[in-house]
């Protein structure tokens, strides 16, 4: 398996489109995280718990735009926050892995999270790999793709480990500051050194 990981505006879930484009498996325990906070769930629950309804949206789902207001502003709450719902994403990825491992046994299987090298997990046995970008390309990317300020971009990537943590605990780094094609070269040769498939030459 491979844990996929990288900062916000890194290219990481591009990465990992390209490496289900080449018969990977992907589990994305960030789309997963964003479930545990639906309605009727447990992390529901305990987010309402922690903070109350003044992270409520009106149709009564976690808005996680003002949710994101507070905890980027105060790591305590940051951190209370995670250590909700990391427990949570781990227990229904480990499932989503079993799964996988038992239908799809001849695949790689791609665990994608933003946060695995500061809660030090890969997702279990294989290779870590990081998709790192420069910083100020991270902030041009966020300000211009999803309209955020440059203070929220700074607020988030602050909440973060920084480029040089993530290098030096991947098995592999993916550097990304040029064009999407480019991204997709280099994901398709390091896929191919790890699985063993030929040159991609």
């Amino acid at each position: 398996m491979i844990g996929l990981t990288g900062g916000i505006g890194s290219g990481k879930s591009t990465a990992a489109a390209i490496m289900a484009s080449l018969g990977g498996v992907v589990i994305d325990a960030d789309r997963i995280a964003h479930e545990i906070y639906l309605p009727g769930t447990d992390g529901h629950a305990a987010v309402l718990g922690l903070f109350g309804n003044a992270v409520l949206a009106p149709d009564g789902s976690i808005d996680r735009q003002l949710l994101g207001q507070v905890v980027f502003n105060d790591r305590g709450k940051l951190n209370q926050l995670n250590g909700l719902i990391h427990p949570l994403v781990r227990s229904e990825v480990a499932g989503r892995m079993a799964d996988a491992h038992r239908d799809h046994p001849q695949s790689v299987v791609v665990v994608e999270a933003a946060l695995m090298t500061e809660t030090g997990w890969t997702g279990g046995e294989g290779e870590l790999w990081a998709v790192l970008t420069d910083p100020e390309l991270v902030v041009g990317r966020l300000v211009s793709g999803r309209g955020m300020t440059v203070d929220e971009v700074k607020l988030r990537v602050a909440a973060q480990t920084d480029n040089a943590a993530r290098r030096a605990v991947a098995d592999r780094v993916i550097e990304n500051n040029g064009t999407v094609d480019e991204l997709e070269r280099a994901v398709e040769v390091a896929w191919l050194e790890f699985t063993g498939e030929g040159s991609a030459a």
